[in-house]
């Protein structure tokens, strides 16, 4: 749950709306109608907006004159406390639901319902929710998993030697899983407590015990994921792909770079520090590789740091463009189909700043690595 994940509110207000996902995949002259998106472009005097729909289309939407336009907040269950709204107070970015009918083959759509959720709205929700997770949410890996007592049992960064216990016994838990080759928050579907494995990483939110060692669930966000640190040596930028020489196999993997993955880089001056804390944590006896050997990502992290998706937060950005053969880089992904094949979640490049252990050998896969940096898959929501 990527910083790059994004929030999409208007799920509960499709029912409220009387109408749902489906609705989408309906023939073009199919009625009722609804469409979600972000605006992409507006032009209040003619009636027009540009949406750029969740399904990835661009659609023209023309406003008819008796059309209702509300202002929702997000999170909102019903229309209820919406406000009246204009065409003229929506701005590029924020997200519209429209209800109506396709009016053509070309794919034009005649709105008689308008729904806003402004930018600022979503955007404020958004570091609400993800202060909540900082401060009720717990990270790790599933170490063990009990059906029959609905508990899942996980190794957690900055816990040494122990684990914590989530119980999962409540009914309005709600649980969500990180599909294979998936790279955002909001790419995850509803799932149980029996899709969840060991290796596994996990985030819970809810109410932790007084000693830190229990959380009751109120959600639960996990997936399998992988980290993998290589060397480029070949970059095709027409089509945002890339080729590693992993470290720990010297096979080659293809990583893809979307829209969404989150590229940084690590400063020769960031890379001493890290390192430098990479040392230290490697003075402590760190819990076994889980299943899958060094490519499983641990949940774990300084203490104090906030783990990899503090970290990242802090690096500066890059790009594609700006990366070369021979750059060190660490990419984490989901688990996919292909296990020759990432869709990047995050890429760190710049790892040949990091300083070796002093009076060590070079370990083959992540030298002087932080643990921090090796918990990118499982981002905040």
């Amino acid at each position: 749950m990527t910083g790059g994940s994004r929030y999409i509110p208007f799920i509960p207000l499709l029912w409220a709306a009387g109408f749902s996902l489906s609705a989408h995949a309906q023939t073009p002259d199919a009625k009722p109608k609804a469409i979600i998106g972000e605006a992409t472009a507006v032009d209040a005097a003619s009636r027009r907006l540009t949406l750029k729909a969740d399904q990835g289309e661009a659609v023209e939407i023309s406003v008819v004159e008796s059309a209702s336009i509300l202002r929702a907040k997000p999170g909102a269950t019903t229309l209820t406390d919406a406000s009246p709204w204009s065409l003229d107070q929506i701005t590029v970015g924020d997200r519209v639901l429209v209800r109506g009918a396709r009016v053509d083959a070309t794919g034009s759509f005649e709105a008689r319902q308008v729904v806003v959720m402004t930018q600022g709205d979503v955007t404020s929700k958004q570091e609400a929710e993800r202060a909540d997770w900082r401060r009720r949410g717990v990270l790790g890996v599933v170490a063990a998993v009990s059906p029959t007592s609905s508990e899942v049992t996980l190794k957690v960064r900055g816990i040494a030697g122990q684990s914590l216990t989530v119980d999962c016994t409540g009914h309005d838990i709600a649980i969500r899983r990180y599909p294979p080759d998936s790279v955002q928050f909001s790419d995850a579907r509803p799932s149980t407590l029996a899709e969840v494995k060991v290796g596994d990483q996990l985030r819970a939110l809810g109410q932790k015990s007084a000693d830190g060692m229990r959380l009751t669930a109120e959600q639960i966000v996990f997936g399998t994921f992988r980290t993998v640190t290589g060397t480029v040596v070949a970059i095709d930028s027409s089509s945002n792909q890339l080729t590693l020489r992993r470290d720990n196999s010297k096979q080659a993997v293809t990583v893809v770079v979307g829209s969404q993955s989150r590229l940084r880089r690590l400063t020769p001056e960031l890379g001493v520090r890290l390192g430098r804390i990479g040392n230290r944590e490697d003075t402590a006896s760190p819990p076994p590789n889980p299943p899958g050997g060094g490519e499983r990502a641990w949940g774990r992290g300084p203490r104090g740091a906030g783990g990899g998706e503090d970290l990242i937060e802090r690096l500066p950005a890059a790009t594609l463009a700006e990366l070369k053969p021979g750059d060190r880089v660490l990419v984490a992904s989901t688990e996919g189909t292909d296990p020759d094949r990432m869709n990047a979640i995050a890429l760190v490049a710049g790892l040949e700043t990091l300083v070796a252990p002093s009076g060590r050998g070079q370990r083959p896969a992540e030298i002087g690595l932080p643990a921090g940096l090796m918990d990118l898959g499982m981002g905040i929501p």
